[in-house]
């Protein structure tokens, strides 16, 4: 009997609320784990709920999700009771570091902790060999109950990187995401990140002794704190969750790419915690975990963007490549041209996070200040790329004096092209240096100078969108509730489509232009000016 995947990634409640075109790289990985066993199909959240029945055609259930798609999961779980599904059922992605929670609360029957590759391969073959009792005892990472306790066999394991490239990720997505050609795929070029400076805090259930181990010179000496501070910024589990970054081979990620094009896709993110750490591990001997040094390695980064641009549909322009996070610390003028020569147009993230370096430094575990950003979206801005700032509030430990820092930071990340800066909420993550400290402990109260930094990046927002009146943009037309909406080609911000201009003729899934007539803080208005293309799917 086959496979079942189900992508519940940023499903939140049971559906998305937003970036409803993105479809991350873990379930694909998953999947492509999966299929060396049994034939394998994966399905998005919302396709298994609203037609619950289909799960009986499968022998087992496999679930991705991350901490904040709790609830999407006890629903989805508590759908496929209703329907008495009878086999295993298995969580998996980032929530399974709460395996503890997940087993109590919820008729799971596995969750295999951090990353899937060795793990999967274990519990597939104990599936098969029924008769060895000690068979899931031996499977590492993996958590179940026994005897009314839950059980974990021991801590995550990191996948070594020559397997990341040997292992094939699943591909057919045409069969389960449509129309195919409007959604972003995530294709993974690297897994873990660099950073591995942790927060220099003895307060608030931190415990440094301030040994600067995690500041050293030896890379190495950076992996173990001595009292057990998770490593990276704060708020991020990435680096305890991951490791330190491997990057997968040029050749594994173009094929995964040529066949993510066969099946119908038209618009790739190259997904990594940092794409300029690709292959940045070759610089050093031993671990790569100093997230600024050494520089990146352009070289590589270039035989892979040449490679993937060798593509005869991207060549053309029928498919766009774009890339999602990078550090600011690592982009000098080689990387403006190397990037500008290949992704001009396209959107890149940057995280800031305050304008206040010495809190960035010392209390985020974040090296990176605001010099280095402004640098960075110079540089890129220069290169015709589109930077987009991460800022955060509501941090811990966070005065007054960080958020005015951050408010006097905005108007010289206009003065350096920052087309949009996002501004989110500190939540609260599982394995993080921060997960250790009281969300009510904070320096003094803030909430007046947030709300009044809320209104200062709304209106900066506004203001960087006006210049779009006009303009046309090409996106991809997609149908939600009675309305229309464009999905620009290259990311930015969707623009609700007028009903007026909608052609008496089905065009969900289409690529065309859309006229920019209207903007606020929130919506970007416009009018369909033509329609380019059609997938034959829609």
């Amino acid at each position: 009997m086959p496979y079942l995947v189900i992508d519940a990634l940023a499903r939140a409640v049971g559906e998305r609320y937003s970036t409803f075109d993105v479809v991350g790289a873990g379930p694909r990985v998953v999947a492509g784990i999966l299929e060396d066993f049994e034939e394998t199909i994966l399905l998005p959240c919302e396709s298994v709920i609203s037609n619950v029945e289909l799960v009986k055609k499968f022998d087992a259930v496999f679930i991705s999700a991350m901490s904040s798609d709790y609830e999407a999961l006890r629903r989805l779980v508590m759908k496929l009771k209703e329907v008495q599904f009878k086999g295993p059922i298995i969580v998996g992605g980032p929530i399974s570091f709460e395996y503890s929670k997940v087993l109590s609360e919820l008729p799971v029957d596995f969750v295999v902790v951090g990353e899937a590759e060795i793990p999967l391969k274990h519990l597939v073959n104990c599936f098969k060999s029924r008769g060895d009792e000690s068979c899931l005892d031996k499977t590492p990472a993996l958590s179940f109950r026994e005897r009314g306790k839950i059980k974990l066999t021991s801590r995550h394991v990191h996948t070594p990187k020559e397997m990341l490239s040997i292992i094939k990720p699943w591909t057919k997505i045409d069969l389960s995401y449509k129309p195919t050609w409007i959604y972003r795929f995530y294709v993974e070029v690297l897994r873990g990140c660099s950073n591995f400076v942790r927060p220099l805090v003895k307060s608030g259930g931190l415990n440094c002794q301030f040994c600067m181990k995690c500041r050293s010179s030896n890379l190495s000496e950076r992996l173990l704190c001595p009292v057990n501070i998770p490593p990276g910024c704060g708020f991020c589990n990435v680096p305890y969750m991951f490791g330190y970054p491997r990057s997968r081979s040029v050749r594994s990620i173009v094929d995964e790419v040529e066949e993510l094009v066969e099946h119908g896709a038209r618009r790739i993110v190259l997904s990594a915690p940092d794409f300029l750490d690709y292959c940045r591990e070759e610089l050093v001997e031993g671990v790569l975990t100093d997230p600024c040094n050494p520089p990146p390695n352009v070289n590589v980064i270039e035989d892979l963007l040449n490679a993937l641009f060798s593509i005869e549909d991207v060549k053309s322009g029928k498919v766009v490549i774009m890339i999602e996070n990078i550090k600011a610390c690592l982009v000098n003028k080689e990387v403006g041209k190397v990037l500008g020569k290949y992704l001009k147009g396209t959107t890149v993230h940057i995280g800031l996070e305050t304008g206040c370096d010495w809190y960035n430094d010392r209390v985020l575990g974040k090296p990176i200040g605001l010099n280095h950003v402004l640098q960075a979206c110079r540089i890129l801005s220069e290169a015709g790329l589109r930077p987009y700032v991460y800022l955060m509030h509501d941090l811990p430990l966070a005065g007054k004096e960080v958020y005015l820092n951050t408010m006097k930071a905005i108007e010289a990340l206009g003065r350096v092209g920052v087309e949009k800066i996002t501004f989110y909420k500190y939540v609260k993550l599982p394995a993080t240096a921060f997960e250790k400290i009281s969300e009510e402990q904070k320096e003094e109260d803030v909430s007046e100078i947030i709300r009044e930094l809320k209104k200062l990046i709304n209106r900066y927002n506004t203001a960087m969108k006006r210049h779009l009146i006009g303009e046309r943009i090409e996106v991809y037309v997609v149908k939600s509730g009675s309305g229309y909406y464009g999905y620009p080609i290259k990311h930015g911000p969707v623009v609700v489509i007028s009903s007026r201009s909608i052609p008496h003729r089905e065009i969900n899934g289409c690529r065309g232009v859309v006229k920019v007539t209207d903007i606020s803080s929130r919506v970007i208005r416009g009018e369909l000016v033509s329609i380019l293309e059609c997938p034959q799917n829609t």
